[in-house]
């Protein structure tokens, strides 16, 4: 009777072992289970993030009017969460925040301009230095453009293309780049035309070198006649100095 006893507590404490084990077996099943959407829904946030940038991307590039000089933002939902960007036009960078259920993630793009079409080469972010005209003796006029050179590395610029709408034509005698004059002639008509500006490969230099980061404080139209209008103006230049594999960068700017 005794042994039997013994047996019976003995079994008694084994069926509550096992009891106690198979419910800490199920509690870490449902933990597991309920944890397992967090990495999911992270990485779905982690990629509308990722949407953002390429959305803001494209949207700069589709929308004629991209000033790099002034803020936007723009908000999307996905089918597995959403985005919102934000663009920071004195650090010049895009952020974009995604988000799945209570999952957030947020990727940021330096030099966003780099990105959008025609902008390795920009009109100085800075508001106190616009495009403005700098009335010459005579009926010279000189337009001073201050720019940028968003890229972290040397490009060559070896030939500038320009159209001015609006107004009388312009004529042109000279093209300088900071202290460097790189184009001259005798009164050439500007196109009125941005869908067909005239050409203005350099003549006084083979190329001119602008540095990484370097702000040009004015580059200097020097043109007859009225100047006052919208002007397009087009750089081509390489990273090379064999001048391969060319590159553009449009700007858009108004004289007044």
């Amino acid at each position: 009777m005794r042994n039997d006893g013994i047996s019976v507590v003995a079994i008694v404490i084994v069926l509550l072992f096992m009891s106690a084990l198979g419910f800490v077996f199920s509690s870490l099943i449902i933990t597991k289970q309920k944890s397992a959407h967090l990495p999911l829904k992270s990485a779905q946030a982690f990629y509308a993030a990722q949407a953002g940038i390429e959305y803001a991307i494209r949207y700069a590039c589709d929308w004629e009017d991209f000033d790099p000089n002034s803020s936007f933002s723009a908000t999307n939902s996905l089918e597995t969460g959403s985005f919102s960007v934000t663009y920071d036009p004195v650090e010049q960078n895009i952020t974009s925040t995604g988000t799945a259920g209570t999952a957030t993630r947020v990727i940021s793009l330096a030099s966003f301009p780099l990105y959008v079409a025609g902008g390795g080469i920009t009109l100085d972010p800075d508001p106190e230095n616009l495009p403005y005209q700098d009335p010459a003796q005579g009926e010279q006029k000189n337009i001073c453009v201050p720019t940028l050179n968003n890229y972290d590395y040397d490009i060559y610029i070896f030939r500038i293309d320009l159209a001015k709408e609006g107004g009388k034509q312009a004529r042109l005698d000279q093209i300088r780049l900071g202290d460097t004059t790189v184009w001259s002639g005798n009164k050439v008509d500007v196109s009125t035309n941005p869908d067909s500006p005239t050409p203005f490969p350099f003549n006084q230099v083979t190329y001119y070198t602008m540095a990484p980061g370097e702000s040009l404080d004015r580059i200097e139209v020097r043109a007859t006649a009225e100047v006052s209008g919208t002007w397009h103006l087009t750089f081509h230049y390489s990273r090379q100095t064999d001048l391969s594999d060319p590159e553009t960068s449009t700007m858009t700017f108004i004289i007044s």
